[in-house]
């Protein structure tokens, strides 16, 4: 029946089919024709059969439209998600909304459910269909079991009630059991905040709406004595965490993976915020390695360190040792200016020595001259981390914008912080103790002012002021670029890795949709390359031909190993020139602290000093800076 039906005609088949179910717990369904339906609602053959088509259709009906509102739930692509939490919720409340006008009809048919295998057997399809589309969004089983014992708690309750609103009931249930699950006491502290009868609330500038901008005014967002504005200069926010969609595909400029979620900045601010997302590891069993044309399993683990053919026995020994070592943070390496000095020093085998580089190559996007140039004491940090973490790596599911929406939408939910897309800052000055930021429409004074841009940027907006000699030992830095080759396949032409990494040519492929399904169409396939990039040439010639070559030996790597692919691609990205870090971690670059001495202004982004490597240090510095902006507001009421 359309969804456009009248509302009297809807009535007349509500009517239909309330005094139908009446019959079945009467009579039993089996003793119940359609000719009693008719006889019992004075109605003809053909009103019964233009709204139904049998009598068993009077009991798939009810349940068709809520399971045809799951559908649309579950088919909406990741760009369109704020939140995880909020997507969920609204198919809750769009459940309700398509039931909360008949009570009556649902209490019978709840009570038939009881008594007739029929009605029992569509209502259990509904919760199938209903949990199995959970679980697109939300890979974690209990959860989705807490989610649907609720909804059909919730509905049950409301049956037996004659005065009371499903979705106020349903609204205020999702409310506790979201913030059940996210807290982490029995009894949580309730905490008030003491307001000023008079308060001067303390105004903030953003400049950058990467990750580490978003993050930064979303934990400002949070203090009500602090408002403020994030400028971005782009038509979107993301910076190179930008997600956009072609062809049912959702392409990401920068990687969403996450190495050692657990131990990672982005689950502290799961919790800090608020946030909701769901990630997914990958098949470590499916991770390889190719050298010298022949595959050997990445040593991830204990499990595929016994399986690889990259070390001997005795180097596996070692190379075991090693990792011991770091995750005791006892291991030399922390104590060497540089990995070359280490390898200098070390007795390891050469091929113990290759796999070292190669793992700084894979982590930091790096060829092996920068993976040799990376700080000892960053990469042992970096994997004392890493090997401690029970989740290597995992995707964000839905992308990086299911991230940045959720941030997003934390700012700008007070009303104390407004978003200005396409206003960058041209000038900064200050002036009667405040600083005065100049865009092309307007000038507006500030407290405070966070870069959150990359340090070459900043060096120049500062150019000219009393703040440029004090940025010159950055001014120099030099970025992680990389090529990135992007293929969408319509249909998946092979899935025999999660991960290649050729050894030989220093690039990799992902099966991104192989950990991360909701980036395609169904029974579609997305492909990530990546080659690391050497930024030395002589001339502009000199580079173009190395790119070229990398073009060439990536298709080489997708022939080989994904035949076909060139006859089902459906969209196709190339990037010969992506950014992955605005500093490249090495010891011939500064690393941006977050405060400078004899500057005013607060510093974050992936070029800033914090914890981690690339996202993660975006999100911890800025998590950091704002924490410092924070600090200065409580000391300040303090002495108010």
């Amino acid at each position: 029946m359309s969804q456009f039906m009248r509302a009297s005609t809807r009535k007349k088949r509500d009517v239909m089919m309330e005094v139908a179910l009446t019959m079945f717990m009467e009579k039993g369904y089996e003793n119940v024709s359609v000719d009693d339906i008719i006889a019992a609602t004075s109605t003809s053959k053909g009103t019964f059969y233009h709204y139904f088509k049998s009598k068993d259709a009077i009991i798939t009906a009810i349940y068709s439209k809520q399971i045809e509102s799951i559908r649309v739930w579950v088919a909406q692509p990741p760009s369109k998600v704020q939140s995880l939490e909020g997507h969920i919720n609204r198919l809750f409340l769009d459940l309700a909304s398509n039931i909360c006008e008949s009570p009556r009809l649902i209490r019978s048919l709840q009570a038939l459910a009881l008594q007739n295998d029929t009605v029992k057997m569509e209502e259990q399809q509904q919760l199938r269909i209903l949990t199995e589309s959970l679980h697109h969004w939300l890979p974690e089983s209990a959860k989705i079991e807490l989610l649907v014992c609720m909804y059909a708690g919730t509905v049950l309750k409301w049956c037996s009630e004659d005065d009371d609103d499903l979705l106020s009931m349903m609204k205020n249930n999702l409310a506790w059991l979201w913030a059940g699950l996210r807290s982490q006491e029995i009894i949580a502290t309730l905490q008030v905040e003491p307001v000023p009868k008079e308060e001067n609330k303390m105004k903030v500038a953003i400049i950058g709406g990467g990750l580490a901008g978003l993050t930064a005014a979303a934990y400002l967002s949070e203090n009500p004595h602090i408002e403020g504005i994030l400028f971005e200069r782009s038509p979107q926010l993301g910076g190179r965490a930008f997600t956009y969609e072609k062809a049912g595909f959702t392409l990401n400029y920068g990687a969403h993976a996450i190495y050692g979620i657990d131990r990672h900045t982005l689950t502290s601010m799961e919790k800090e915020l608020g946030l909701s997302f769901s990630s997914k590891q990958v098949d470590k069993r499916k991770v390889f390695y190719a050298k010298h044309n022949q595959l050997t399993p990445a040593p991830l683990d204990a499990i595929n360190l016994l399986k690889t053919d990259l070390l001997s026995t005795a180097q596996k020994v070692r190379f075991v040792g090693e990792i011991a070592a770091i995750i005791a943070n006892i291991h030399n390496l922390k104590n060497y200016a540089t990995l070359a000095d280490y390898l200098a020093d070390s007795n390891a085998d050469e091929d113990v020595k290759e796999l070292w580089e190669h793992l700084v190559c894979s982590n930091f996007f790096i060829t092996p001259e920068d993976a040799r140039n990376v700080s000892g004491a960053v990469i042992s940090e970096y994997y004392h981390n890493l090997f401690l973490s029970s989740k290597p790596v995992n995707y964000v599911l839905g992308s990086w914008a299911v991230i940045t929406n959720q941030l997003k939408q934390k700012v700008t939910s007070t009303g104390r912080w407004e978003i200005a897309i396409q206003e960058g800052v041209d000038s900064l000055r200050y002036a009667d103790k405040q600083f005065i930021l100049q865009t092309k429409n307007r000038e507006v004074a500030f407290d405070k002012v966070i870069f959150a841009m990359p340090v070459q940027q900043v060096v120049k907006l500062l150019k000219g002021t009393a703040w440029e000699p004090f940025l010159s030992p950055y001014e120099s830095n030099t970025a992680t670029e990389v090529m990135v080759y992007d293929i969408g396949l319509s249909r998946v032409v092979a899935r025999p890795f999660s991960y290649i990494s050729d050894m030989d040519n220093k690039l990799f492929i992902s099966d991104v949709s192989a950990t991360d399904h909701t980036l395609v169409p169904e029974g579609g396939q997305l492909l990530q390359g990546i080659a690391y990039l050497s930024d030395r040439f002589t001339n502009e010639e000199e580079r173009k031909s190395y790119l070229d070559q990398k073009t060439m030996q990536m298709e080489a790597l997708f022939d080989k190993h994904y035949p076909g692919w060139r006859e089902v691609t459906a969209v196709k990205r190339v990037s010969k020139k992506a950014m992955v870090s605005s500093v490249k971690n090495i010891a011939t670059n500064n690393l941006l602290p977050i405060r400078l001495e004899n500057v005013p202004f607060y510093f974050c982004g992936d070029g800033c000093k914090g914890k981690g490597e690339l996202a993660e240090r975006a999100f911890s510095s800025a998590r950091t800076a704002a924490a410092s902006i924070v600090e200065e507001v409580q000391q300040a009421l303090q002495h108010a």
